[in-house]
Order: C-alpha cells, then sequence, then structure tokens
C-alpha cells in the first residue's frame, strides 16, 4: 500500500504510542524540520496519556487507530476508538492492525463497515528492533521501496507495559529521525499525514480474511 507514485508527497507515520516524553520530542523533532504525520495510537496509552494525544492533534497531525491493546489476533479497534474519540472529539479515518495482522479486523465492526481504512507501509525499516541511530536512517533512505507515495512505519512506543522498555526502545530513531526528514525533503519529498496522500492500493477486509500477500506480510511483520 501506498500514495500516488505521481506526487512527491511522502508519509511518516508512528505506531504504539502516545508514549510521554518520546511522543513530545518526535512532535519537536517534526515541527523544527517543518513536516507533518500520522500517529497511530493504542487505546491503552492514550486512556493512560490524553494530554499527549491532545498535543499531537494541537501540532495538527493525523491521528490513527492501532487497535487497543496491540494483541495480535485481538481486533479491539472499537474500544481504541471510543479511547480516541473522548480525548479527540473525533473520529479517526485510518487503522493500522498490530504485526499487520489483519484477519483480527474481522472482530471489529468499524473495520468493517468501512468506516476506517486500514493502513499498510510500503517502507518498513524495523526501527523498533535495531539500536544503531545510523542503522535505522539508512534502513529508510536506502529502501528500495522508498520513492514518492511511500508511507513510511515508525516507531515512538512500545505496547509493552514495562517502563523501561517503552521507553527506551524509541530512542534511537529519535536520534535517526531529524536525519531522516532532512534528507527526505533534500530530496524533494513533501512530508505529509495520510489525509494529504492519495491512496493506491487500499487494504481491504473481507470475511474471508487477508490476501495472500497480507498475509504474508503479518507473518514476517516487523512489529510483533
Amino acid at each position: 500500500m501506498h500514495g500516488s507514485r505521481d506526487s512527491s508527497r511522502v508519509a511518516v507515520t508512528f505506531d504504539d504510542g502516545p508514549n510521554p516524553p518520546r511522543t513530545e520530542q518526535v512532535l519537536d523533532i517534526l515541527a523544527a524540520e517543518g513536516c507533518q504525520a500520522t500517529f497511530f495510537l493504542i487505546g491503552k496509552w492514550v486512556e493512560r496519556w490524553p494530554d499527549t494525544v491532545r498535543r499531537i492533534m494541537d501540532r495538527g497531525h493525523v491521528i490513527g487507530n492501532h487497535s487497543h491493546t496491540h494483541v495480535v489476533g485481538v481486533g479491539d479497534y472499537d474500544d481504541a476508538e471510543a479511547a480516541i474519540s473522548h480525548v479527540t472529539g473525533g473520529v479517526s479515518r485510518f487503522a493500522r492492525a498490530p504485526a499487520f495482522d489483519y484477519a483480527s479486523c474481522a472482530q471489529s465492526p468499524l473495520v468493517i463497515s468501512g468506516e476506517l481504512v486500514l493502513i499498510d507501509a510500503d517502507v518498513k525499516p524495523s526501527d523498533w528492533a535495531k539500536t544503531d541511530a545510523d542503522a535505522i536512517a539508512e534502513a529508510i533512505l536506502s529502501d528500495p521501496d522508498l520513492q514518492g507515495g511511500s508511507i513510511i512505519v515508525l516507531h515512538d512506543s512500545s505496547e509493552q507495559d514495562d517502563a523501561a522498555h517503552r521507553l527506551g526502545r524509541p530512542v534511537p530513531m529519535i536520534e535517526a529521525l531529524p536525519t531522516v526528514l532532512r534528507t527526505l525533503r533534500q530530496r524533494g519529498y513533501e512530508l505529509v499525514g495520510l489525509d494529504q496522500l492519495e491512496l493506491v492500493d487500499p487494504v481491504p477486509w473481507s470475511p474471508e480474511g487477508p490476501q495472500p500477500e497480507l498475509h504474508r506480510a503479518a507473518q514476517t511483520a516487523s512489529n510483533p
């Protein structure tokens, strides 16, 4: 899944937040570089840190639904949407399945109804598994699929309750982020929220479950 290849726009997305103060650090970097982004939020963290959600919204970034508990096989998007809308006063347009587990969407009336557009990504640097900022930047900037319309998936948090893991995991990504954003802009890309991207090859939900290529993506997903 990606945006129109005829466009110079690229969408940078962040999964697993909100996560103060790491999400605030990301927001400051985005502001310094003049970029917009999309944050796919976990409902249980929205309930814990609503002020960070408001900061994301106040900065003009897009907020998406990343399930309520981030448990593979559990499609609790409706619970997450209740938490998100309680804080934002609006509804999400986009959802991303944890570990790209699209089969779990069968449990969500919101997804089945088409009210939430499922978002994949075509640039997946596995930042969550890397501890070196340069390696993260290289994985993004040298990805052969990176081009106009790309959707990049990064992680500013973790689904785990362990605070050390949740706060520590995104540090290398945050260190890499200024270089990544600056380089993308130097290459002529405009970094936008998903609401400004013309989506191509959207991920459809069907009662039969994910398509074969989506099933493979779920099996090898970078964020278990």
